[in-house]
């Protein structure tokens, strides 16, 4: 049932138990008591027929009565026990085992290069943390558990048949071959149905982010009906597949159990043939035929098991392809110590491609520390390039950058990104409070800056007048707040953060003009003494710049002041004609 690849894989699943081996160890034992303990009822009842009510009536044996019953008693008891034992401890090794999983995969995304994102949705990935991690849990702890038990049972209730009778267990033993061969034959099923299924609910999460994040563009647009066809298109594709799914679910107990009655039947047949002289008393085939009514539920639940295995197969490729990415490159430290001050950066002959499309080709540029700089251009031109280079999101084809005279390939990205702060147009902010919003990260938050910050960044007023202050929840994504204070605190964060270069990327194309006199103010503050590379599309942003850097196909075509450029009356004039006051 499990190639190469899939041992290799389940081999590393199972490498998460131990450290819970004391916990694991437990469920096992449990389980292997519970499993070898199957067969006990058929023999007690044996005993007491055979041993304890022997006879006319007259003359039953109270001794191996009180005996069997005895056994019973102390038998079940110590079933319980070892079940409770064994339920126990394997929900608690499968919710630690998906802990760690989950734990690792989210630390592993922290750090995945911004490529990876590109080719995987929002919606696959949360559910890989949701749907996946829940379909491994399945296949490991519980499935693994539920296998050693049923196997361990169907072994004891064997063993047990053939010490009733080896003839008669042989011949029961000839629905094995087709027993393992329907199970191989609903595994490669239910394996290709559980990886479509994996897709559709990546899909499905996705189509719905998409419509609670645009829910302003659907209201606007009337787009509900477009949204529902969407949605309903992802959900019948799961349903389709879940029905499927469930048609071979749900004929697996019925063949299975044709084959074993087809056998049972035979063996009951050849048994009533047989006399006492052949060894078969009444006791005896009593448990014969007990043994084999119990042998059903164990084979038939090792058809749902085997299920459940390769619904977690696929899910482990999916969570092992995360887990295996190669991430960014984030040491702790630069090999020789750099520390990033002043904010100088020069671009040196720096090429960089989108797959196929040329974004920059031998790009160069200086940018003086306390310099502030507007990049402008058509959108596709490279200015959200430059940034996202700047800052490491994606590493240059060609060609070196330097911050500080330092090359960046040999400086650390945390030591790179500590350097930088970051605005942009959607600002992010995080269903925490305000003050945690604007202290972003810090494990040690300072009151008095937090609040500094937001003075600077015209967002004091603002907040003092909501209920909570600076403890205000913000809702998710900055929900309870305007775009305009959304902004002012993203650029409090930059604030707090006081980093020597700093990031604008179309910090106020989104605002009305109210909104944007009062983030323009706070970007002054926020520009002064630092390094400001300004993505912008309104005049009012572009013409306060030291200089302004005019962008076509990923080359500089002009270069200089506001006025010097107007003077010039070249592409940049043009461009400005089209760009709102």
């Amino acid at each position: 049932m499990l190639n190469k690849e899939d041992k290799v894989r389940y081999l590393r699943l199972i490498a998460y138990l131990k450290p819970l081996k004391a916990m694991a160890a437990l469920a096992v034992i449990g389980t292997l008591l519970y499993g070898m303990t199957e067969p006990l009822m058929p023999w007690v009842m044996k005993g007491l027929i055979d041993e304890g009510f022997s006879g006319d009536g007259q003359s039953h044996n109270y001794r191996a009565i009180y005996y069997f019953v005895a056994l019973m008693i102390g038998g079940f008891t110590l079933r319980g026990i070892a079940n409770y034992a064994s339920s126990y401890a394997t929900t608690w090794v499968g919710q630690k085992v998906v802990y760690q999983l989950r734990s690792e995969m989210f630390a592993k995304m922290q750090h995945l290069p911004m490529a990876y994102f590109n080719e995987h949705s929002q919606g696959s990935m949360l559910s890989k943390f949701t749907y996946d991690v829940n379909q491994l849990l399945s296949a490991t702890t519980n499935s693994l558990i539920q296998l050693i038990r049923d196997s361990i049972t169907i072994l004891a209730l064997i063993i047990s048949l053939f010490v009733l009778d080896w003839q008669l267990t042989l011949i029961l033993m000839i629905a094995a071959p087709f027993v393992a061969w329907f199970i191989v034959f609903v595994s490669k099923k239910m394996r290709r149905l559980s990886h479509l299924l994996q897709e559709d609910m990546g899909s499905i999460n996705h189509v719905i982010d998409e419509a609670l994040r645009g829910r302003t563009i659907v209201r606007i647009f009337n787009g509900f009906t477009h949204e529902r066809a969407r949605f309903n298109q992802q959900a019948h594709s799961i349903e389709s597949h879940i029905l499927a799914s469930s048609r071979i679910s749900a004929m697996t107990s019925p063949i299975l159990e044709v084959i074993i009655i087809l056998a049972l039947s035979a063996v009951i047949l050849i048994a009533a043939t047989q006399s006492h002289s052949d060894g078969m008393t009444n006791g005896k085939f009593v448990a014969f035929l007990g043994s084999m009514a119990l042998l059903f539920p164990p084979i038939k639940r090792l058809g749902k098991v085997n299920e459940a295995i390769q619904r977690g197969l696929a899910a482990m490729e999916s969570v092992f392809e995360l887990l295996d990415a190669e991430e960014e490159e984030i040491r702790q430290t630069s090999p020789s110590g750099i520390r990033l001050e002043q904010g100088d950066i020069r671009f040196e002959n720096v090429s960089f491609a989108y797959g196929e499309r040329q974004v920059l080709k031998d790009f160069s540029l200086h940018i003086r520390a306390g310099e502030s700089i507007a990049l402008v251009g058509e959108s596709g031109s490279g200015k959200s390039t430059l940034a996202a280079l700047l800052a490491g999101f994606y590493p240059p084809d060609s060609g070196r950058i330097f911050i500080d005279g330092q090359d960046t390939a040999a400086i650390s990205l945390k030591e790179r990104r500590q350097a930088m702060a970051y605005v942009s147009q959607e600002t992010m902010l995080f269903d925490t409070t305000i003050a945690q919003n604007i202290a972003y990260a810090d494990e040690k938050p300072d009151q008095e800056k937090i609040v500094a910050a937001a003075v600077s960044a015209n967002a004091d007023e603002f907040i003092r007048q909501l209920p909570q202050g600076y403890d205000s929840p913000v809702g998710q994504y900055g929900n309870r707040l305007s775009g305009g204070q959304k902004q002012r605190i993203a650029i409090a964060r930059a604030l707090y953060k006081d980093a020597p270069i700093l990031i604008l990327d179309e910090a106020t194309s989104a605002l009305d003009n109210r909104s944007e006199q009062k983030v323009q103010e706070a970007i002054e503050r926020l520009s002064r003494n630092r390094t400001a590379i300004i993505i912008a599309h309104r005049l009012s942003t572009i013409e306060n710049a030291d200089r302004i850097v005019v962008l076509e196909r990923g080359k500089i075509i002009e270069s200089g002041s506001h006025q010097a450029l107007l003077d010039k009356n070249g592409y940049y004039a043009k461009l400005l004609q089209r760009i709102p006051s």
